[in-house]
């Protein structure tokens, strides 16, 4: 009886873990969709929903940071090669979202100077930036790729089947 109500409680928050990863993931996502296009936002927004971003990155980071370490411990060991290429583009990922926050940050006209910091923008950290915002498209298509299993799975459990529930017979 002990053991059936821990495996529930078990249960339970690790699907709440997963349900917050998921809503978490997709709000990343989506955000970075709208803000990678600075036609459609305009600077000031760009630079408040870049900073946004920086700030829910080291919390997508501080949530995972176990799976972090246990991945990194792991992958001085046998790791499938599926799984070195995964961590490898995590890796990759997150330094390049480094790069881009940084560099963004450095050539701000907007945000910071509204909070009173004054960044001087040169050449450099400009198309640092422009490159690192290209790069990462690519780099979030194989991270999605890699993915895409858990992606369908979640979507399918979080979205599909609540919507789906009135209308299927008991």
């Amino acid at each position: 009886m002990a053991t059936s109500i821990l495996g529930r409680a078990r249960s339970a928050r690790r699907f709440s873990e997963t349900l917050k990863n998921f809503w978490l993931d997709i709000v990343l996502f989506f955000a970075f969709i709208i803000d990678w296009n600075l036609r459609f936002t305009g600077l000031a927004i760009h630079e408040w929903l870049g900073i946004g971003l920086g700030v829910l990155l080291v919390y997508h980071l501080l949530v995972h940071w176990s799976w972090i370490v246990a991945v990194g411990k792991r992958l001085a060991g046998r790791l499938h090669v599926q799984e070195r290429l995964k961590v490898l583009l995590d890796i990759l990922l997150f330094v390049n979202m480094v790069i881009l926050i940084a560099s963004g940050l450095l050539i701000s006209e907007v945000a910071l100077r509204q909070v009173g910091i004054h960044a001087e923008a040169g050449f450099v950290w400009r198309r640092l930036h422009t490159l690192s915002a290209d790069w990462i498209l690519w780099l979030m298509g194989l991270h999605l790729a890699f993915n895409w299993r858990w992606i369908t799975n979640a979507f399918r459990r979080y979205v599909w089947q609540p919507l789906a529930r009135p209308f299927t017979s008991h």
